[in-house]
């Protein structure tokens, strides 16, 4: 299985100014949401066949995820944030491509491959919850753990909400709240039960509205999350502030 090539990596390209890790909350959110809102861009080139348009969405979604991360783990070093944070969105290139690979494969002309994260050329079997490559998704996810100091339970965690997610199955939201604690209890040292539990709920609110997209208008489609995700870190740095 290949990996991702690393050309046009945020760490080598795209940096928009020195103060990113001094966003606010509303900033922070908003680079967040643009960050999947051009994962889904990618994977809706990628079914279209437009591989160019793909790596360029591809490459500022690895950029915003990048940065959030920079935002979410200021005690971490910026270069490992940010490489934590691409970590985190390679692993959604590669869920998408489990949960669309059949069509995929239609359209994995030599172009659309070089995008692609998978081997074109194979067929990791028609059942989407027993793909292989679930594995390379963990691996990722720890790579993200391994550079921020979230607990490694959490790559287990992630990848099954996602697993789940994807087949409509009700338990996703457990998993994603325990998978959500993982990642709050690196960002902030000891929450209150009730910030988990506030905060969680935010999250898996956060997916819901993401999974109603339409994608025919970007302002549209982010204008509902914005406030619930910017009061989600207001209340994460002001843990911080302290701590």
């Amino acid at each position: 299985m290949r990996t991702l090539r690393e050309t046009g990596s945020s760490s080598e390209a795209d940096t928009l100014d020195a103060d990113r890790s001094d966003l606010g909350p509303t900033a922070t959110a908003r680079t967040l949401l643009e960050a999947y809102y051009l994962q889904d861009e990618r994977e809706g080139c990628l079914l279209l066949g437009k591989p160019q348009e793909a790596a360029a969405a591809g490459a500022r979604a690895l950029d915003r995820m990048a940065t959030t991360y920079e935002v979410e783990f200021p005690h971490v070093d910026r270069r490992r944030a940010r490489r934590a944070g691409e970590s985190f969105m390679r692993a959604l290139f590669v869920q998408d491509e489990i949960e669309n690979w059949e069509l995929l494969r239609r359209e994995a002309r030599s172009d659309l491959g070089d995008v692609l994260v998978s081997d074109p050329s194979a067929s990791y079997g028609s059942n989407p919850a027993a793909d292989v490559r679930w594995g390379l998704v963990k691996t990722y996810l720890r790579e993200a753990c391994e550079r921020t100091g979230i607990d490694e339970r959490y790559a287990e965690r992630q990848t099954e909400f996602w697993l789940l997610h994807g087949q409509l199955d009700e338990y996703w939201e457990e998993l994603a709240l325990e998978a959500h604690e993982y990642k709050l209890r690196a960002m902030v040292e000891d929450p209150p039960n009730e910030v988990v539990e506030r905060t969680g709920a935010r999250f898996v609110d956060g997916v819901r509205i993401h999974d109603g997209w339409s994608h025919r208008n970007e302002s549209n489609d982010l204008r509902e999350a914005i406030e619930l995700v910017a009061e989600y870190y207001r209340e994460v740095f002001g843990l911080r502030s302290n701590e």
